[in-house]
Protein backbone atom coordinates (compact mmCIF):
# COMPACT_ATOMS: atom_id res chain seq x y z
CA UNK A 1 0.00 0.00 0.00
CA UNK A 2 2.84 2.42 1.07
CA UNK A 3 4.68 1.30 -2.90
CA UNK A 4 1.17 2.64 -4.04
CA UNK A 5 1.00 5.94 -2.61
CA UNK A 6 4.69 6.82 -3.11
CA UNK A 7 4.02 5.96 -6.60
CA UNK A 8 1.56 7.96 -6.73
CA UNK A 9 2.74 10.98 -5.38
CA UNK A 10 5.61 10.66 -7.60
CA UNK A 11 3.16 10.72 -10.32
CA UNK A 12 1.43 13.53 -9.63
CA UNK A 13 4.69 15.77 -8.95
CA UNK A 14 6.17 15.10 -12.09
CA UNK A 15 2.64 15.99 -13.42
CA UNK A 16 2.73 18.86 -11.60
CA UNK A 17 6.61 19.95 -12.46
CA UNK A 18 5.03 19.09 -16.25
CA UNK A 19 2.25 21.43 -15.92
CA UNK A 20 4.71 24.47 -14.38
CA UNK A 21 6.92 23.54 -17.52
CA UNK A 22 4.63 24.28 -20.20
CA UNK A 23 3.51 27.43 -17.98
CA UNK A 24 6.73 28.74 -18.34
CA UNK A 25 7.39 27.95 -22.13
CA UNK A 26 4.15 29.33 -22.97
CA UNK A 27 5.19 32.55 -21.23
CA UNK A 28 8.69 32.67 -22.70
CA UNK A 29 7.14 32.21 -25.80
CA UNK A 30 5.13 35.01 -25.77
CA UNK A 31 7.34 37.54 -24.39
CA UNK A 32 9.83 36.71 -27.35
CA UNK A 33 6.89 37.20 -29.72
CA UNK A 34 6.11 40.66 -27.42
CA UNK A 35 9.63 42.43 -28.02
CA UNK A 36 9.64 41.57 -31.21
CA UNK A 37 6.85 43.16 -31.75
CA UNK A 38 7.08 46.04 -29.29
CA UNK A 39 6.98 48.85 -31.44
CA UNK A 40 3.49 48.96 -31.53
CA UNK A 41 3.33 49.64 -27.81
CA UNK A 42 5.95 52.50 -28.37
CA UNK A 43 3.72 54.08 -31.04
CA UNK A 44 0.83 54.05 -28.75
CA UNK A 45 2.86 55.78 -26.37
CA UNK A 46 4.57 58.34 -28.66
CA UNK A 47 1.06 59.35 -30.34
CA UNK A 48 -0.06 60.21 -26.80
CA UNK A 49 2.91 61.87 -25.89
CA UNK A 50 2.80 63.90 -29.51
CA UNK A 51 -0.88 64.84 -28.79
CA UNK A 52 -0.37 66.08 -25.72
CA UNK A 53 2.58 68.22 -27.64
CA UNK A 54 0.24 69.44 -29.82
CA UNK A 55 -2.05 71.02 -27.37
CA UNK A 56 1.07 72.53 -25.80
CA UNK A 57 1.21 74.78 -29.46
CA UNK A 58 -2.04 76.05 -28.67
CA UNK A 59 -1.61 80.13 -28.16
CA UNK A 60 -4.84 80.68 -26.06
CA UNK A 61 -3.38 78.21 -23.30
CA UNK A 62 -2.99 79.87 -19.89
CA UNK A 63 -0.28 79.10 -17.89
CA UNK A 64 -2.40 76.65 -15.51
CA UNK A 65 -2.87 74.52 -18.37
CA UNK A 66 0.38 74.72 -19.54
CA UNK A 67 1.94 73.52 -16.24
CA UNK A 68 -0.70 70.61 -16.44
CA UNK A 69 0.31 69.47 -20.00
CA UNK A 70 4.04 69.54 -19.10
CA UNK A 71 3.22 67.74 -15.70
CA UNK A 72 1.40 65.24 -17.91
CA UNK A 73 4.19 64.95 -20.33
CA UNK A 74 6.36 64.50 -17.76
CA UNK A 75 4.84 61.64 -16.46
CA UNK A 76 4.55 59.76 -19.91
CA UNK A 77 8.43 60.18 -20.47
CA UNK A 78 9.07 58.54 -16.66
CA UNK A 79 10.66 55.48 -16.98
CA UNK A 80 10.60 55.85 -20.94
CA UNK A 81 13.02 58.58 -21.44
CA UNK A 82 14.69 60.00 -18.61
CA UNK A 83 15.79 63.09 -20.50
CA UNK A 84 12.53 64.34 -21.69
CA UNK A 85 11.00 63.53 -18.39
CA UNK A 86 13.62 65.89 -16.71
CA UNK A 87 13.57 67.99 -19.28
CA UNK A 88 8.86 68.74 -18.82
CA UNK A 89 9.85 68.40 -15.35
CA UNK A 90 12.13 71.56 -15.54
CA UNK A 91 9.58 73.28 -17.63
CA UNK A 92 6.75 72.53 -15.25
CA UNK A 93 9.19 74.20 -12.15
CA UNK A 94 9.43 77.31 -14.27
CA UNK A 95 5.70 78.07 -14.78
CA UNK A 96 5.12 77.16 -11.25
CA UNK A 97 7.76 80.19 -10.52
CA UNK A 98 6.23 82.24 -13.15
CA UNK A 99 2.72 81.24 -10.87
CA UNK A 100 4.46 81.71 -7.77
CA UNK A 101 2.56 78.43 -6.75
CA UNK A 102 5.00 76.95 -4.13
CA UNK A 103 2.92 73.52 -4.47
CA UNK A 104 3.49 72.96 -8.04
CA UNK A 105 7.27 74.14 -7.52
CA UNK A 106 7.41 71.62 -4.68
CA UNK A 107 5.67 69.31 -7.38
CA UNK A 108 7.61 69.78 -10.18
CA UNK A 109 10.31 69.39 -7.95
CA UNK A 110 9.66 66.18 -6.69
CA UNK A 111 9.29 64.94 -10.51
CA UNK A 112 13.11 66.07 -11.32
CA UNK A 113 14.19 64.37 -8.58
CA UNK A 114 12.15 60.77 -9.66
CA UNK A 115 14.01 62.05 -13.37
CA UNK A 116 17.68 62.49 -12.06
CA UNK A 117 17.41 59.69 -10.03
CA UNK A 118 16.92 57.23 -13.24
CA UNK A 119 19.83 59.17 -14.40
CA UNK A 120 22.38 58.21 -11.79
CA UNK A 121 22.38 62.11 -11.32
CA UNK A 122 21.92 61.06 -7.21
CA UNK A 123 23.78 64.57 -5.88
CA UNK A 124 21.85 66.65 -8.11
CA UNK A 125 18.59 64.68 -6.90
CA UNK A 126 19.90 65.49 -3.26
CA UNK A 127 19.90 68.97 -4.02
CA UNK A 128 16.81 69.39 -5.32
CA UNK A 129 15.01 67.74 -2.49
CA UNK A 130 17.10 69.78 0.12
CA UNK A 131 15.13 72.55 -1.43
CA UNK A 132 11.19 71.42 -0.36
CA UNK A 133 10.00 71.94 2.78
CA UNK A 134 8.46 69.11 4.01
CA UNK A 135 6.53 70.46 6.84
CA UNK A 136 4.53 72.70 4.18
CA UNK A 137 3.77 70.28 1.81
CA UNK A 138 -0.21 70.07 1.18
CA UNK A 139 -1.55 66.43 2.14
CA UNK A 140 -1.59 65.66 -1.80
CA UNK A 141 2.15 65.64 -2.14
CA UNK A 142 2.91 63.49 0.57
CA UNK A 143 2.51 60.44 -1.23
CA UNK A 144 4.69 61.71 -3.85
CA UNK A 145 7.23 63.11 -1.62
CA UNK A 146 7.74 59.14 0.16
CA UNK A 147 8.01 57.95 -2.92
CA UNK A 148 10.43 59.93 -4.51
CA UNK A 149 12.43 59.35 -0.83
CA UNK A 150 12.11 55.57 -1.25
CA UNK A 151 13.33 55.73 -4.99
CA UNK A 152 16.27 57.96 -4.29
CA UNK A 153 16.99 55.37 -1.27
CA UNK A 154 16.67 52.43 -3.22
CA UNK A 155 18.85 53.48 -5.79
CA UNK A 156 20.99 54.99 -3.80
CA UNK A 157 21.08 50.93 -2.16
CA UNK A 158 21.66 49.43 -5.43
CA UNK A 159 24.29 51.79 -5.96
CA UNK A 160 26.14 51.54 -3.10
CA UNK A 161 25.87 47.73 -3.38
CA UNK A 162 28.28 45.46 -1.15
CA UNK A 163 29.51 49.10 0.74
CA UNK A 164 28.81 49.60 4.38
CA UNK A 165 26.21 52.73 3.17
CA UNK A 166 24.12 49.64 1.87
CA UNK A 167 22.50 48.88 4.97
CA UNK A 168 21.51 52.51 5.61
CA UNK A 169 19.94 53.15 2.56
CA UNK A 170 17.76 50.01 2.66
CA UNK A 171 16.58 51.02 6.07
CA UNK A 172 15.95 54.19 4.70
CA UNK A 173 13.68 52.92 1.79
CA UNK A 174 11.86 50.66 4.24
CA UNK A 175 11.04 53.21 6.34
CA UNK A 176 9.83 55.34 4.15
CA UNK A 177 8.15 52.44 2.65
CA UNK A 178 6.16 52.31 6.38
CA UNK A 179 5.42 56.14 6.02
CA UNK A 180 3.65 55.97 3.21
CA UNK A 181 1.03 53.21 4.25
CA UNK A 182 -0.05 55.91 6.99
CA UNK A 183 -0.85 58.87 3.79
CA UNK A 184 -2.32 56.48 1.56
CA UNK A 185 -6.29 56.15 1.56
CA UNK A 186 -7.02 53.00 3.38
CA UNK A 187 -8.04 50.21 1.63
CA UNK A 188 -6.57 51.88 -1.91
CA UNK A 189 -4.66 49.62 -4.37
CA UNK A 190 -1.92 52.01 -3.54
CA UNK A 191 -2.06 51.11 0.04
CA UNK A 192 -2.86 47.55 -0.74
CA UNK A 193 0.02 47.20 -2.76
CA UNK A 194 2.18 48.50 -0.25
CA UNK A 195 1.45 46.94 2.47
CA UNK A 196 2.16 43.67 0.67
CA UNK A 197 5.42 44.84 0.27
CA UNK A 198 6.10 45.34 4.30
CA UNK A 199 5.08 41.75 4.12
CA UNK A 200 7.68 40.62 1.90
CA UNK A 201 10.26 42.19 3.72
CA UNK A 202 8.77 40.70 6.82
CA UNK A 203 8.55 36.97 5.28
CA UNK A 204 5.11 36.78 5.08
CA UNK A 205 4.76 35.62 1.87
CA UNK A 206 1.66 33.74 1.59
CA UNK A 207 -0.52 37.14 2.71
CA UNK A 208 1.22 38.99 0.49
CA UNK A 209 0.98 36.78 -2.23
CA UNK A 210 -2.78 36.62 -1.46
CA UNK A 211 -3.13 40.46 -1.79
CA UNK A 212 -1.06 41.06 -4.80
CA UNK A 213 -3.14 38.24 -6.99
CA UNK A 214 -6.39 40.22 -5.26
CA UNK A 215 -5.12 43.30 -7.03
CA UNK A 216 -4.07 41.91 -10.07
CA UNK A 217 -7.73 40.96 -10.81
CA UNK A 218 -9.24 44.51 -10.46
CA UNK A 219 -6.27 46.00 -12.26
CA UNK A 220 -7.01 47.12 -16.26
CA UNK A 221 -4.58 44.78 -18.64
CA UNK A 222 -2.74 47.81 -19.94
CA UNK A 223 -1.85 49.41 -16.16
CA UNK A 224 1.07 50.65 -15.46
CA UNK A 225 0.95 49.14 -12.05
CA UNK A 226 0.62 45.33 -13.21
CA UNK A 227 4.66 45.62 -13.99
CA UNK A 228 6.33 45.76 -10.50
CA UNK A 229 3.04 43.82 -9.24
CA UNK A 230 4.22 40.32 -11.23
CA UNK A 231 7.85 41.15 -10.62
CA UNK A 232 7.03 41.54 -6.84
CA UNK A 233 5.49 38.35 -6.96
CA UNK A 234 8.19 36.80 -9.06
CA UNK A 235 10.18 37.68 -6.16
CA UNK A 236 8.07 36.08 -3.63
CA UNK A 237 8.01 32.70 -6.09
CA UNK A 238 11.70 33.01 -5.85
CA UNK A 239 12.30 33.45 -2.04
CA UNK A 240 10.32 30.31 -1.95
CA UNK A 241 12.45 28.14 -4.16
CA UNK A 242 9.20 27.90 -6.76
CA UNK A 243 11.26 28.40 -9.96
CA UNK A 244 8.68 27.63 -12.30
CA UNK A 245 6.03 30.11 -11.17
CA UNK A 246 9.33 32.39 -10.59
CA UNK A 247 9.91 32.26 -14.39
CA UNK A 248 6.54 32.50 -15.16
CA UNK A 249 5.46 35.90 -13.45
CA UNK A 250 9.14 37.54 -13.94
CA UNK A 251 8.05 36.78 -17.77
CA UNK A 252 4.69 38.08 -17.48
CA UNK A 253 5.88 41.59 -15.76
CA UNK A 254 8.49 41.69 -18.43
CA UNK A 255 5.60 41.50 -21.02
CA UNK A 256 3.59 44.32 -18.82
CA UNK A 257 6.67 47.01 -19.19
CA UNK A 258 6.48 46.43 -22.96
CA UNK A 259 2.98 47.23 -22.81
CA UNK A 260 3.50 49.91 -20.11
CA UNK A 261 6.72 51.20 -22.87
CA UNK A 262 8.64 51.03 -19.21
CA UNK A 263 12.48 51.14 -20.55
CA UNK A 264 13.77 51.50 -16.91
CA UNK A 265 12.94 47.81 -15.65
CA UNK A 266 14.32 45.46 -14.14
CA UNK A 267 12.04 41.81 -14.97
CA UNK A 268 13.69 41.68 -18.07
CA UNK A 269 17.25 41.90 -16.71
CA UNK A 270 16.51 39.81 -13.77
CA UNK A 271 15.05 37.10 -16.12
CA UNK A 272 18.13 37.22 -18.27
CA UNK A 273 20.75 36.44 -15.31
CA UNK A 274 18.34 33.65 -13.97
CA UNK A 275 18.50 32.15 -17.60
CA UNK A 276 22.17 32.19 -18.10
CA UNK A 277 22.51 30.78 -14.87
CA UNK A 278 19.96 27.98 -16.18
CA UNK A 279 21.79 27.98 -19.15
CA UNK A 280 19.22 28.96 -21.32
CA UNK A 281 22.28 30.99 -23.11
CA UNK A 282 20.22 32.04 -26.15
CA UNK A 283 17.45 33.42 -24.66
CA UNK A 284 19.84 34.93 -22.10
CA UNK A 285 21.83 36.68 -24.26
CA UNK A 286 18.82 38.24 -26.47
CA UNK A 287 16.62 39.53 -23.09
CA UNK A 288 20.14 41.12 -21.69
CA UNK A 289 20.48 43.02 -24.98
CA UNK A 290 16.92 44.56 -25.21
CA UNK A 291 17.51 45.27 -21.64
CA UNK A 292 20.64 46.88 -22.49
CA UNK A 293 18.39 48.71 -25.84
CA UNK A 294 16.28 50.13 -23.07
CA UNK A 295 18.19 51.32 -20.21
CA UNK A 296 20.26 52.98 -22.99
CA UNK A 297 17.14 54.44 -24.61
CA UNK A 298 16.17 55.93 -21.32
CA UNK A 299 19.33 56.94 -19.65
CA UNK A 300 19.12 54.79 -17.21
CA UNK A 301 22.29 55.02 -15.59
CA UNK A 302 22.18 52.54 -12.85
CA UNK A 303 20.37 50.19 -14.96
CA UNK A 304 23.01 50.31 -17.61
CA UNK A 305 25.87 49.99 -14.84
CA UNK A 306 24.57 46.97 -13.84
CA UNK A 307 23.63 45.62 -17.29
CA UNK A 308 27.16 46.46 -17.82
CA UNK A 309 28.53 43.91 -15.67
CA UNK A 310 26.68 40.81 -16.23
CA UNK A 311 26.61 41.39 -20.42
CA UNK A 312 30.60 39.95 -21.05
CA UNK A 313 29.90 37.45 -19.24
CA UNK A 314 26.49 36.39 -20.92
CA UNK A 315 28.34 37.33 -24.38
CA UNK A 316 31.05 35.00 -24.17
CA UNK A 317 28.90 31.88 -23.35
CA UNK A 318 26.83 33.39 -26.16
CA UNK A 319 29.70 33.39 -28.67
CA UNK A 320 30.90 29.89 -27.38
CA UNK A 321 27.65 28.56 -27.78
CA UNK A 322 27.99 29.77 -31.14
CA UNK A 323 30.98 28.39 -31.88
CA UNK A 324 29.94 24.94 -30.39
CA UNK A 325 26.63 25.35 -32.17
CA UNK A 326 28.73 25.92 -35.33
CA UNK A 327 31.53 23.01 -34.84
CA UNK A 328 28.16 20.90 -34.56
CA UNK A 329 26.61 22.24 -37.60
CA UNK A 330 30.24 21.68 -39.20
CA UNK A 331 30.21 18.00 -37.63
CA UNK A 332 27.12 16.95 -38.79
CA UNK A 333 27.42 18.50 -42.04
CA UNK A 334 30.56 16.44 -42.54
CA UNK A 335 29.17 13.43 -41.10
CA UNK A 336 25.98 14.11 -44.04
CA UNK A 337 28.71 14.59 -46.65
CA UNK A 338 30.12 10.87 -45.56
CA UNK A 339 27.29 9.50 -45.56
CA UNK A 340 26.37 10.29 -48.87
CA UNK A 341 29.21 9.69 -50.23
CA UNK A 342 28.30 6.35 -48.80
CA UNK A 343 25.18 6.42 -50.05
CA UNK A 344 26.38 7.75 -53.51
CA UNK A 345 28.60 4.49 -53.48
CA UNK A 346 26.07 2.34 -52.26
CA UNK A 347 23.88 4.09 -55.13
CA UNK A 348 26.71 3.38 -57.78
CA UNK A 349 27.15 -0.45 -56.53
CA UNK A 350 24.02 -0.98 -56.99
CA UNK A 351 23.55 0.42 -60.37
CA UNK A 352 26.07 -1.34 -61.33
CA UNK A 353 24.51 -4.30 -59.78
CA UNK A 354 21.72 -3.94 -61.57
CA UNK A 355 23.62 -3.28 -65.31
CA UNK A 356 24.91 -6.83 -64.11
CA UNK A 357 21.50 -8.44 -63.56
CA UNK A 358 20.37 -6.61 -67.19
CA UNK A 359 22.85 -7.97 -69.00
CA UNK A 360 22.39 -11.29 -67.51
CA UNK A 361 18.68 -11.29 -67.30
CA UNK A 362 19.89 -10.32 -71.49
CA UNK A 363 21.59 -13.09 -71.88
CA UNK A 364 19.56 -15.76 -69.99
CA UNK A 365 16.51 -14.40 -72.66
CA UNK A 366 19.14 -15.05 -75.36
CA UNK A 367 20.19 -18.57 -73.81
CA UNK A 368 16.66 -19.09 -73.63
CA UNK A 369 15.91 -18.14 -77.19
CA UNK A 370 18.77 -20.53 -78.37
CA UNK A 371 17.00 -23.16 -76.02
CA UNK A 372 13.72 -22.62 -78.07
CA UNK A 373 15.84 -22.78 -81.51
CA UNK A 374 17.20 -25.94 -80.52
CA UNK A 375 14.09 -27.54 -79.23
CA UNK A 376 12.33 -26.61 -83.15
CA UNK A 377 15.18 -27.50 -85.11
CA UNK A 378 15.16 -30.62 -82.86
CA UNK A 379 11.77 -31.75 -83.52
CA UNK A 380 11.70 -30.62 -87.13
CA UNK A 381 15.10 -33.24 -87.46
CA UNK A 382 13.31 -35.47 -85.30
CA UNK A 383 9.88 -35.26 -87.15
CA UNK A 384 11.93 -35.62 -90.44
CA UNK A 385 13.91 -38.56 -89.47
CA UNK A 386 10.60 -40.42 -88.36
CA UNK A 387 9.20 -39.37 -91.97
CA UNK A 388 12.09 -41.19 -93.27
CA UNK A 389 11.85 -43.96 -91.42
CA UNK A 390 8.39 -44.40 -92.23
CA UNK A 391 9.21 -44.05 -95.78
CA UNK A 392 12.05 -46.59 -95.23
CA UNK A 393 9.59 -49.26 -93.92
CA UNK A 394 7.01 -48.82 -96.27
CA UNK A 395 10.16 -49.35 -98.89
CA UNK A 396 11.08 -52.78 -97.48
CA UNK A 397 7.69 -53.71 -96.97
CA UNK A 398 6.79 -53.02 -100.31
CA UNK A 399 10.11 -54.90 -101.75
CA UNK A 400 9.37 -57.76 -99.51
CA UNK A 401 6.03 -58.05 -100.69
CA UNK A 402 7.24 -57.82 -104.27
CA UNK A 403 10.18 -60.48 -103.92
CA UNK A 404 12.66 -58.23 -104.55
CA UNK A 405 14.70 -59.33 -102.02
CA UNK A 406 18.27 -58.66 -104.10
CA UNK A 407 17.39 -54.96 -104.87
CA UNK A 408 16.84 -54.63 -100.91
CA UNK A 409 19.94 -56.51 -100.31
CA UNK A 410 21.48 -54.14 -103.28
CA UNK A 411 20.14 -50.85 -101.50
CA UNK A 412 20.92 -51.82 -97.94
CA UNK A 413 24.75 -52.20 -99.15
CA UNK A 414 25.00 -49.28 -101.11
CA UNK A 415 26.74 -46.56 -98.85
CA UNK A 416 25.07 -43.81 -100.99
CA UNK A 417 22.12 -43.64 -98.79
CA UNK A 418 23.90 -43.22 -95.63
CA UNK A 419 26.16 -40.37 -97.20
CA UNK A 420 23.15 -38.75 -98.23
CA UNK A 421 21.77 -38.88 -95.02
CA UNK A 422 25.35 -37.77 -93.49
CA UNK A 423 25.13 -34.93 -95.87
CA UNK A 424 21.60 -33.34 -95.27
CA UNK A 425 22.41 -34.21 -91.50
CA UNK A 426 25.21 -32.03 -91.82
CA UNK A 427 23.89 -29.45 -93.81
CA UNK A 428 20.77 -29.02 -91.13
CA UNK A 429 23.49 -28.81 -88.62
CA UNK A 430 25.03 -25.64 -90.01
CA UNK A 431 21.91 -23.71 -90.97
CA UNK A 432 20.84 -24.39 -87.21
CA UNK A 433 23.79 -23.77 -85.62
CA UNK A 434 24.52 -20.67 -87.69
CA UNK A 435 21.02 -19.47 -86.98
CA UNK A 436 22.07 -19.16 -83.15
CA UNK A 437 25.36 -17.96 -83.83
CA UNK A 438 25.81 -15.93 -87.35
CA UNK A 439 29.38 -14.41 -86.61
CA UNK A 440 30.48 -17.94 -85.58
CA UNK A 441 32.79 -18.27 -89.06
CA UNK A 442 34.20 -14.72 -88.86
CA UNK A 443 35.11 -14.85 -84.73
CA UNK A 444 36.26 -18.35 -85.18
CA UNK A 445 38.72 -16.81 -87.72
CA UNK A 446 39.75 -14.19 -85.30
CA UNK A 447 41.42 -16.51 -83.15
CA UNK A 448 43.51 -18.08 -85.79
CA UNK A 449 47.21 -16.96 -86.60
CA UNK A 450 45.98 -14.50 -90.11
CA UNK A 451 47.91 -17.28 -92.55
CA UNK A 452 46.30 -20.05 -91.36
CA UNK A 453 42.53 -18.89 -91.60
CA UNK A 454 39.82 -21.15 -93.37
CA UNK A 455 38.19 -19.82 -96.14
CA UNK A 456 34.78 -21.89 -96.90
CA UNK A 457 34.53 -22.98 -100.17
CA UNK A 458 31.52 -21.34 -102.07
CA UNK A 459 28.54 -23.81 -100.90
CA UNK A 460 30.04 -24.50 -97.56
CA UNK A 461 28.37 -23.44 -94.30
CA UNK A 462 31.17 -24.96 -91.95
CA UNK A 463 33.79 -27.79 -92.71
CA UNK A 464 34.88 -29.93 -90.93
CA UNK A 465 37.14 -28.59 -88.58
CA UNK A 466 34.76 -25.42 -87.32
CA UNK A 467 31.60 -28.40 -87.01
CA UNK A 468 34.07 -30.03 -84.14
CA UNK A 469 34.52 -26.69 -82.26
CA UNK A 470 30.87 -25.63 -83.12
CA UNK A 471 29.82 -28.70 -80.89
CA UNK A 472 32.59 -27.24 -78.46
CA UNK A 473 30.61 -24.42 -78.65
CA UNK A 474 27.44 -26.11 -77.55
CA UNK A 475 29.11 -27.19 -74.46
CA UNK A 476 29.91 -31.12 -75.90
CA UNK A 477 33.71 -31.00 -75.76
CA UNK A 478 34.29 -34.81 -75.10
CA UNK A 479 35.76 -36.20 -77.95
CA UNK A 480 34.10 -39.69 -77.69
CA UNK A 481 31.05 -37.69 -78.25
CA UNK A 482 31.88 -35.38 -80.87
CA UNK A 483 32.65 -38.35 -82.66
CA UNK A 484 29.84 -40.27 -82.35
CA UNK A 485 27.75 -37.41 -83.48
CA UNK A 486 29.92 -36.47 -86.27
CA UNK A 487 30.61 -40.44 -87.42
CA UNK A 488 34.22 -39.51 -86.98
CA UNK A 489 36.83 -42.09 -85.40
CA UNK A 490 37.94 -39.98 -81.97
CA UNK A 491 41.47 -40.58 -83.13
CA UNK A 492 40.41 -37.93 -86.10
CA UNK A 493 38.54 -35.96 -83.89
CA UNK A 494 41.98 -35.61 -81.87
CA UNK A 495 43.73 -34.74 -84.72
CA UNK A 496 41.57 -31.72 -86.13
CA UNK A 497 41.44 -30.54 -82.50
CA UNK A 498 44.91 -30.25 -81.91
CA UNK A 499 45.46 -29.68 -86.00
CA UNK A 500 43.24 -25.96 -85.22
CA UNK A 501 44.88 -25.48 -81.64
CA UNK A 502 48.18 -25.46 -83.23
CA UNK A 503 47.19 -22.84 -85.69
CA UNK A 504 45.29 -20.52 -83.14
CA UNK A 505 47.30 -17.55 -81.72
CA UNK A 506 46.83 -18.46 -78.41
CA UNK A 507 46.83 -21.54 -78.11
CA UNK A 508 46.27 -22.86 -74.66
CA UNK A 509 43.19 -20.44 -74.18
CA UNK A 510 41.23 -21.27 -77.75
CA UNK A 511 38.82 -23.66 -76.52
CA UNK A 512 37.98 -21.29 -73.80
CA UNK A 513 37.87 -18.45 -76.43
CA UNK A 514 35.38 -20.36 -78.50
CA UNK A 515 32.98 -20.96 -75.87
CA UNK A 516 33.13 -16.85 -75.50
CA UNK A 517 31.65 -16.44 -79.06
CA UNK A 518 28.27 -15.18 -79.25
Amino acid sequence: MKIVLLFLLLLLRNSFLAYGQKEVISALTRLDKMLENQNYYINIKESRIDSLKNQLDFSNLSLKQQYILNREICQEYKSYISDSSLLYAMKSHEIAEMLQDQAWKDEANMHTISALVIRGMYKEAVEVQQKINRNTLPDSLLVLWYQCQQQLNHNLALYTYNSPYTQEYTRLEYLYGDSLQSVYTPSSIEAEYNNAKILIINKKYAKAEKIIQSLLEKLPEMSNQRAPMLFRLADIYYKQNKMDKYQEYMALSAMADIQAVTKENAALYSLAIYLYKEKDIKRAYKYIMYSLEDAVLCNAKLRTTRISYILPVISDAYKLQEVQHKRLIFSFMLATSILSLFLIIAIFMTYKQMKKYSVAKEKLNRANLIKEEYIRHFLYLCSAYIGKLHNFRRTVNRKITAGQIDELLKMTKSPDMVESEQKEFYSNFDLAFLHLYPNFVEEFNKLLQPEERFHLKQDELLNNEMRIFALIRLGIDDSSKIASFLHYSVNTIYTYRNKVKNKAINRDKFEEQILSIC
